[in-house]
């Protein structure tokens, strides 16, 4: 027999390897001071040519101990020899002196014991210019279906309308240069938007986010400081009402401090 082949048998519930050795199964078993009537019963094989070979008995035969037991303790050879490709047999052929000898049962993977399924590789979707131009440029996070969110939005449009307006009358009172049409035109289609969406909140209608958006746009593009620091703040709550929030969360830390 060759001697490039790594022997091993299966004894005592574990593996004992052998390699480099002119030692066959029998000589190396004895050897180990182990009794050789009991040897054709200990199941045993070898390593080679990427294979890992289970047999016992004269003829190098198996049953369905060598099976189960090729099963069990493949796994931990391949981890042994640090060789995870090391397609598992059992029995081998023997053919005329001086040919190859061939293994006769092939052990699949899923019979291994421990197996897991290779799992397949996420890909990591990229999306083309064409799925970015149709997908939404802005994503509503708010829950318009939610009986909590739906008044919340009341009170926050009607706190966001009643500042609105002390702005405009404010503009009004104290503006020492005529105000041109176009604010009065845009002052008015802001106080329209904000008590439109106030009664869409109420009726649950389906527009009613929509119409918030553009109530919040039309504040920034009034280009003044206070309607643009406004704008941003309700545009925050229409996308997503928790950053609001968390930023009154954050104030009220800051107050429970000062006052402590």
């Amino acid at each position: 027999m060759e001697n490039n082949k790594v022997l091993f048998m299966v004894f005592d519930n574990q593996v004992v390897y052998l390699q480099n050795s002119n030692m066959d199964h029998r000589e190396w078993f004895v050897s180990l001071g182990r009794n050789p009537d009991e040897f054709d019963n200990v199941i045993r094989g070898f390593v080679m040519d990427g294979k890992i070979v289970f047999f016992k008995g004269m003829n190098f035969n198996y049953d369905q101990g060598v099976i189960d037991v090729a099963t069990k303790v493949a796994p931990s050879i391949r981890i042994t020899l640090q060789n995870p490709n090391l397609e598992v047999y059992c029995g081998i052929v023997i053919n005329s002196y001086g040919e190859k000898w061939e293994p006769v049962l092939k052990i699949n993977e899923e019979e291994l014991v421990g197996y897991l399924p290779k799992q397949e590789e996420k890909k990591e979707s990229v999306s083309t210019p064409s799925e970015l131009a149709n997908g939404p440029i802005l994503e509503l996070k708010n829950n318009y279906n939610d009986d909590k969110f739906v008044q919340l939005a009341i009170r926050m449009t009607t706190f966001v309308l009643i500042i609105f307006v002390g702005y405009v009358l404010f503009s009004i009172i104290f503006h020492k240069n005529p105000i041109p049409r176009l604010d009065y035109f845009l002052w008015f289609l802001e106080v329209f938007l904000l008590i439109f969406t106030i009664y869409g909140y109420k009726k649950k209608l389906n527009m009613v986010k929509y119409i918030a958006m553009v109530a919040s746009v039309l504040l920034l593009l009034m280009f003044h400081p206070f309607s643009i620091i406004l704008g941003v703040f309700y545009l925050l709550f229409n996308v997503d009402h928790s950053y609001i929030i968390s930023l009154f969360s954050f104030f009220k830390k800051i107050g429970k401090k000062k006052s402590s």
